[in-house]
């Protein structure tokens, strides 16, 4: 089987990312998970796991956290969604003697190993597919349990794991975590979860269990509530980043972040994390207090130091053009706008800011508006090929009302080549609204120029 196979025998289940479909993922079993990797052997018990959910940072912490587990002795996995350029890049390992010189994307699993993986579990998923009395399993359920098989096989330690969709339902949680976080809860995915954050936190809480610590990034009051009840009835320890963690930013800038963190055991001064935005450091003291709770003794600062400085995710405050600035951010809801609003007021003053934008058909048009829309001199709306990306001319109509001038380009690398020549080198050109947006033209630089960071040069994505 062909990589190209594997990927497409993947889609004969039903995908949820590419076809959102509220009604159904409502009806989505965890016990139809549970017995998929009961005929698999059950290989998520065979290595020991962090869990992170949440609706914004999730997959931030998860690249912390094993940013810091990748400089220990341990084998470490992770996993996460979506992703921006190869699927491949969901299932990771490293550990072992060339966890030093290995480059960010070179602990993907192999797209041969990947093939190989489907096609030994493929007559197994064919029967659970016809006999299954909870019905089929979806694609992600599918993908994660291969992740969680790939991670047996490869003798891992320790898995990261981001969590796909809210908590209590998703293919994740069968996982029998030490560590459960909690990055900001808000609105997101609100035809599936629910339509205020008391419920939706309600939802992600489903992941927390006895036997385990849970670490919460600040929330808003009524959700902090519902995390503190869940703790309380599983026994479980609640710790909250900004009371019994914390993070003091010493310098931001578009190097990333210099920030001494205060975790559970001890003090990690001046420690340095090349990624954008205030946020981060929270995400990280919250990593490193899960690295500290999986130890049982306390951990090296140059551990500490030295897996937050080689953290890499990509698409996420993520600059890759100098002249002019070019930012691209995955922002797709409120919370996230909010974000990288803060981080643009504080690191472009005096830069004006152009914006691309794309979203999909699901997301919250008018609320990225408000609060990017007076922020930008110009919004150029565009569209991923993914099949949820909203028109961009239905897009530039809802954008109207927030920014003065709004522009329509269809076609994304087109609309990217047109702003990189047409602006000013001391401008800003922010890229942002969908990963899917910022996944493909990441893909579209690295065809171009061989890589999609800090390269000044860059003109143009070839058609």
């Amino acid at each position: 089987m062909t990589y190209d196979a594997a990927i497409a025998y993947l889609e004969t289940f039903v995908n949820y990312e590419r076809a959102h479909q509220p009604k159904a993922m409502r009806q989505v079993k965890l016990e139809r998970m549970r017995r998929l990797c009961q005929r698999l052997g059950d290989p998520q018990r065979r290595f020991r796991s962090v869990l992170v959910a949440g609706t914004n940072g999730k997959g931030s912490i998860c690249a912390l956290l094993y940013a810091m587990l990748r400089e220990s002795a341990l084998r470490v996995g992770l996993y996460t969604s979506p992703h921006l350029e190869s699927l491949c890049e969901r299932i990771r390992v490293s550990g072992g003697p060339w966890a030093e010189t290995q480059a960010p994307d070179e602990d993907w699993i192999p797209p041969d190993a990947f093939a190989a993986l489907v096609e030994s579990l493929q007559p197994l998923l064919e029967d659970f597919r016809n006999t299954s009395a909870e019905g089929p399993p979806t694609f992600f359920e599918v993908l994660t349990a291969l992740a969680f098989t790939y991670f047996s096989r490869q003798r891992v330690d320790v898995v990261v794991a981001e969590v796909g969709l809210g908590g209590r339902l998703d293919a994740t949680n069968i996982l029998d975590q030490a560590v459960s976080i909690f990055g900001p809860i808000d609105l997101d995915h609100m035809e599936v979860l629910g339509t205020d954050p008391v419920r939706i936190a309600k939802e992600k809480a489903g992941i927390i269990r006895p036997q385990q610590l849970v670490l919460s990034a600040p929330q808003q009051e009524a959700v902090d509530e519902v995390l503190t009840v869940s703790c309380e009835t599983q026994g479980v320890p609640f710790i909250r980043c900004g009371r019994d963690l914390t993070a003091h930013v010493h310098r931001h800038d578009l190097r990333g972040l210099g920030v001494t963190i205060t975790g559970l055991r001890g003090i990690y001064e001046s420690v340095e994390i090349p990624l954008l935005g205030r946020h981060q450091a929270q995400n990280a003291a919250l990593a490193v207090a899960a690295l500290e709770a999986l130890s049982t003794t306390g951990i090296p600062h140059a551990i500490v130091a030295c897996g937050l400085s080689r953290v890499d995710w990509p698409g996420r405050l993520e600059v890759v053009h100098e002249a002019p600035l070019v930012i691209l951010d995955g922002a797709h809801n409120s919370h996230a706008a909010a974000a990288l609003r803060e981080a643009l007021t504080e690191l472009c003053p005096g830069r004006r800011i152009h914006v691309l934008i794309g979203m999909s058909q699901d997301k919250p048009v008018e609320a990225l508006g408000r609060m990017l829309g007076d922020l930008a001199i110009s919004a150029t709306c565009t569209a991923s090929r993914h099949p949820r990306a909203l028109h961009p001319m239905k897009l530039a109509k809802r954008l109207a009302p927030f920014c003065a001038d709004v522009h329509v380009m269809s076609d994304c690398a087109d609309a990217y080549t047109y702003l990189l020549n047409a602006v000013s080198p001391a401008d800003a050109i922010v890229v942002t609204g969908s990963l899917f947006l910022v996944g493909e033209l990441r893909a579209a630089l690295r065809k171009a120029n061989g890589r999609a960071t800090r390269a000044s040069s860059l003109t143009a994505v070839p058609r």
